[in-house]
């Protein structure tokens, strides 16, 4: 963020938002959805392959785990991301192309909703 406000030459003295910076700017930030998208497509790449990797992320590793609250896991993200389950998930990244149009339609939903969001804020 700090080189959209060297672009638009707002200093952080001047006590602007990062969300009035984009607006101002005309930008959005893609960041977070990028790296969601490449999550989502990447779940279905491991899941087509048997490997390693899908045993690490199916947590079928052996040991115990430590104390306190469980961690957040992939699969978690992946079911948050999509509102499907784990199962529904992995059935449907075994055909490419539906795994695709799965993988973009979620985040793209969440963008049109945090863009109303927004101008009904401006209104």
């Amino acid at each position: 963020m700090w080189i959209y406000r060297r672009l638009a030459k707002i200093s952080w003295k001047d006590k602007k938002t990062n969300q009035e910076v984009c607006q101002h700017l005309g930008t959005r930030r893609e960041l977070v959805n990028t790296i969601k998208t490449r999550k989502i497509k990447y779940f279905g790449h491991i899941k087509r392959h048997a490997s390693f990797l899908k045993n690490v992320l199916e947590g079928k590793i052996d040991g115990s785990r430590p104390r306190g609250r469980q961690r957040r896991r992939w699969i978690d993200d992946i079911t948050e991301w999509t509102g499907k389950d784990i199962h529904q998930c992995t059935v449907e990244a075994q055909d490419r192309a539906k795994w695709k149009s799965v993988s973009s339609q979620p985040l793209e939903q969440r963008r049109h909703r945090e863009e109303e969001e927004v101008t009904e804020a401006c209104a």
